[in-house]
């Protein structure tokens, strides 16, 4: 019996789902090398299988609230994430129930455990006669996370932070130069302009000719820390996929992108491609290479836990852990002293270093900086940029975090630190 049309990108988004879940990758790298499912699919297809999944990483939290009343106790995981699946396409996206509850029960005996069909198709029904999604209480983050993010912002905001986390977060565009014609958008206060109904990007007014690349408001914002870097020779490190690489070259600088991973640099130079930008690219370890002279200035957009862009990539909380993030913390300080220390060779002694991350704690921004500040000869410099609200300022730096711009559609949680060697 031919399967139905629609199970096909239902099988991909479980398989997108299953393979996060069990190597404990993000959606992004899994999408770089997907399952045969998802890339067998028409790109229509492809896309909804992605949406699929990434509402069902979101939400999966509200559907467990809404299963826990019929189900006596709590099934396999594998059938488990299929019945979240159908109850945030039901309830959250406002699919069909009778088609989403069949394709459901033949998701459930593809997984193996056809005994289990019968109570997929019962627990569901239930669940699309009950309703009251809209009543479900916002899902707090981990233990691990959501504890760090009291500590330092405190239970109201943390609140906050969980609750825009639940809205997917709309396209951000860093433009080249003008908005090119007929590319329809919102002017953000900090020059970014924002899509809330993007579709294909690649068909989007503009793309072909490299006038703009993807990027988040609040990632656009460590290039601006910098100032004016017309003709500054700057080292971006970590630089892949090139976001921040492409703006120091459109604002005239010298760049060079430097990161340790081959295949996002592949990425790097598919983007400068595409733009006509201009930047020397290298393939190596951040903590031992050297330069044949010391840079002007260094973006050092350090790698993190990512937790200020769970909007964009809500499966991070359950693939992340403390220790991992433990891990990341060494990394950044290391990074940091090599930056910071003239005798290291990449900053001149007069030269700026901004430091940032895409992360909400502390302990991967301000904290680090605090720490960094006490082991080198560096002073903090001030940070002003339009369009941040008054909170955004703190001690060492800017923190920006997803309950900021509501009026906008939010941002991700980013800090940047603005540094200078002293003498």
């Amino acid at each position: 019996m031919p399967q139905p049309p629609s199970l096909a990108p239902r099988i991909a988004a479980m398989d997108l789902i299953a393979t996060v879940i069990g190597m404990r990758i993000g959606l992004s790298e899994v999408l770089a090398r997907p399952p045969d499912s998802f890339r067998n699919l028409t790109p229509e297809g492809r896309a909804r299988a992605q949406r699929l999944a990434l509402e069902c990483f979101r939400q999966h939290g509200r559907a467990d609230t809404l299963l826990r009343r019929p189900l006596r106790k709590t099934p396999p995981e594998p059938v488990l994430w299929v019945l979240r699946l159908a109850v945030v396409e039901m309830l959250a996206l406002g699919a069909p129930a009778h088609g989403v509850i069949n394709d459901a029960v033949d998701l459930v005996r593809r997984e193996e455990f056809p005994k289990l069909a019968g109570l997929a198709n019962a627990v569901l029904r239930q669940v699309a006669e009950a309703g009251g999604w809209d009543s479900t209480p916002v899902p707090r983050l981990p233990g691990w996370l959501r504890g760090a993010l009291q500590n330092a912002y405190g239970a109201k905001i943390t609140q906050a932070i969980e609750a825009a986390h639940q809205r997917p977060a709309p396209l951000d565009l860093t433009l080249k130069g003008a908005v090119p014609p007929g590319l329809d958008g919102d002017p953000l206060p900090t020059g970014s302009l924002r899509l809330q109904d993007a579709g294909q990007i690649t068909a989007l007014p503009g793309y072909a000719e490299g006038a703009f690349w993807v990027q988040d408001a609040a990632a656009a914002l460590p290039v601006q820390a910098l100032g004016d870097v017309a003709g500054l020779r700057v080292l971006d490190l970590c630089a892949a996929p090139g976001g921040k690489t492409m703006q120091l070259a459109a604002r005239g600088a010298q760049v060079t992108a430097l990161d340790i991973s081959d295949a996002r640099m592949v990425r790097l130079r598919e983007n400068l491609a595409r733009t006509g930008l201009q930047a020397e690219l290298v393939t190596a370890d951040a903590l031992v290479w050297r330069p044949e002279q010391p840079f002007d200035a260094i973006l050092l957009d350090a790698p993190c836990s990512a937790t200020g862009t769970l909007r964009r990539h809500p499966e991070l909380p359950l693939i992340r852990s403390r220790e991992e993030v433990k891990v990341l913390q060494s990394l950044q300080a290391a990074l940091l002293d090599r930056a910071l220390d003239p005798e290291q060779g990449l900053i001149r002694p007069s030269g700026r270093v901004v430091y940032c991350t895409c992360s909400l704690l502390p302990s991967e921004g301000e904290d680090q900086i605090a720490r960094a500040s006490g082991r080198h000869k560096a002073r903090s410099v001030p940070i002003e940029l339009l369009g941040m609200p008054p909170e955004a300022q703190v001690a060492n730096g800017l923190r920006m975090r997803p309950d900021f711009w509501a009026e906008h559609g939010g941002m991700d949680g980013f800090f940047i630190a603005a540094l200078q060697p002293v003498a």
